[in-house]
C-alpha cells in the first residue's frame, strides 16, 4: 500500500475525514427527521421563502440552464466524451477513476431513491419530474462528476492561480445545481442537501481508495 501522499498531510486529510463525517451524519439526520419522520417545515420554509424573495421570470431561464448541466441527456453526451479526451491522452487511472465515480454514483443514487420512495413535490414552479425525490439525483450526480473535474484540475500542472479559479467555478456551477433544483421545486431542499452530503462521501471515498491503490499523480 502506497501511504506517501498522505506523509505531511495529515492536517488536510484529518479535516478531509471529518468532513465525511459531518457529511454522513446530515445525512442520517435528514433521513431520520425529514423521510422517515416526514418532518417538512424546514423544507416548506425555504420553498415559500424562494417564491417570496427569489423567484423571477429572468432568474427562472437561468436556473433551466444551470440544471440542464446535469440532466440525463447532457450527462450522456458529457461523461463518455470527457473519458474518451483522457483515453486518447492515454490518461487510463483517470478514465477509471471517472467511470467508476459516475457508475457507482448513478448505482448508489438508484438504491438509495429505491429504498426510501419519497414522492416529489407537488407543486413543481414549471413541470413535473417521474421518479423518486431522495436524494436528488441533479445534486448528487453533479456533486460527483464536476467534483471529480475539480480534483483532476488540482493535480494538475497549471499554474496555481488558474487551478484555484477553475475549481471555484466548477465546485460553484455543482452547488448551482442543486440550488437549481430547489427553485424550480422539483426537489425539496433536505432531498438537495443529502445529495451533496452522498455525492461528497462517495467521492471522498473514491479520492482516498485511488491515493492508496493507484496515484493519479
Amino acid at each position: 500500500m502506497n501511504f506517501n501522499y498522505f506523509k505531511n498531510r495529515s492536517a488536510k486529510l484529518i479535516l478531509s475525514i471529518l468532513f465525511l463525517v459531518a457529511a454522513i451524519f446530515v445525512f442520517a439526520a435528514i433521513t431520520d427527521e425529514v423521510v422517515l419522520e416526514k418532518e417538512q417545515y424546514a423544507d416548506l420554509w425555504v420553498f415559500q421563502f424562494f417564491k417570496t424573495h427569489i423567484i423571477r421570470n429572468r432568474l427562472t431561464d437561468l436556473m433551466v440552464m444551470v440544471t440542464g448541466f446535469c440532466s440525463p441527456v447532457f450527462i450522456k453526451i458529457a461523461y463518455p466524451f470527457i473519458m474518451a479526451v483522457f483515453l486518447v491522452f492515454r490518461m487510463y487511472k483517470r478514465a477509471l477513476f471517472l467511470f467508476l465515480a459516475g457508475a457507482g454514483g448513478l448505482i448508489l443514487i438508484y438504491c438509495v431513491k429505491m429504498f426510501f420512495q419519497r414522492p416529489r413535490p407537488l407543486y413543481p414552479l414549471l413541470y413535473k419530474e417521474s421518479g423518486y425525490s431522495f436524494p436528488s439525483g441533479h445534486a448528487t450526480f453533479g456533486f460527483i462528476l464536476y467534483g471529480s473535474l475539480a480534483y483532476f484540475v488540482w493535480l494538475s500542472q497549471l499554474p496555481k492561480m488558474v487551478k484555484l479559479l477553475m475549481m471555484t467555478f466548477l465546485m460553484l456551477l455543482s452547488l448551482s445545481i442543486g440550488v437549481s433544483r430547489i427553485y424550480l421545486m422539483v426537489h425539496y431542499p433536505s432531498d438537495v442537501l443529502a445529495g451533496f452530503c452522498l455525492g461528497y462521501s462517495w467521492l471522498f471515498l473514491l479520492i482516498f481508495y485511488f491515493r492508496i491503490k493507484y496515484p493519479l499523480n
